[in-house]
């Protein structure tokens, strides 16, 4: 298909969208993130800061990949070269982990819809569309992923939203952790409905004896001294 044929396309694409609605987000949405602009940019830093520790760098729950692409071309501008994994079921949450949430911590069922519409293809797709790749994806339960085949770690983004997750995968992911690394625990704010991250990483900090460091409003740090 021809440049101007593709260009039509979408003209016409945009403009049945914009006045029927259908797919409107889809095709105008210019900001994919769910991290805020200083969220973003903590992230950033903290590969920086972690430039010089041993070891991979892991995201783990990546959805679309929106945040996966901007940290892995972060890392190209500051030159850091290391292992980049990105770890998701690409199906959405998973129905025991979800019916934790809904029977035990009285959250709404709608949950479980969730980034349900995903595909690990998708992903890898949208990374090559973005130049991307070296980004190894993996499609896996973080609650019942082996994290020592990747070891050492440097980084993770632990991003997996649910209480059983997120309390199975941290003692795996900080085993894995080379002393100097970091990981970031998402959604770690209370009265919510992810508020199962910040039980969870309450929980781990407490039995390890480590300083609970929750910043910019939901991001739950954790530092291997």
């Amino acid at each position: 298909m021809g440049t101007g044929i593709k260009l039509a396309a979408t003209s016409l694409l945009k403009n049945a969208a914009l006045r029927s609605g259908i797919g409107k987000e889809l095709l105008f949405s210019v900001y994919n993130y769910m991290f805020d602009p200083e969220q973003l940019h903590f992230l950033m830093d903290a590969l920086t800061e972690v430039a010089d520790v041993k070891g991979a760098c892991v995201e783990a729950g990546c959805a679309g990949g929106a945040t996966t692409a901007l940290l892995r071309k972060w890392m190209d501008c500051k030159g850091i070269k290391k292992q980049y994994y990105a770890i998701d079921t690409f199906s959405g949450f998973l129905p025991e982990h979800v019916a934790h949430e809904v029977q035990v911590r009285n959250k709404s069922g709608a949950i479980k819809f969730i980034f349900k519409n995903n595909k690990k293809e998708w992903f890898d797709a949208s990374m090559k569309l973005a130049g991307i790749d070296d980004v190894v994806s993996v499609e896996a339960d973080i609650a019942e992923f082996d994290f020592s085949p990747l070891a050492p770690l440097s980084f993770c983004l632990l991003d997996v939203d649910l209480y059983i997750p997120i309390a199975a995968a941290l003692p795996k992911i900080y085993d894995a952790l080379s002393v100097g690394g970091m990981i970031v625990c998402d959604d770690c704010a209370p009265n919510n409905i992810y508020d199962g991250a910040l039980q969870a990483y309450e929980e781990f900090v407490r039995r390890e004896h480590l300083v609970s460091s929750v910043v910019l409003g939901k991001l739950g740090i954790i530092r291997k001294c």
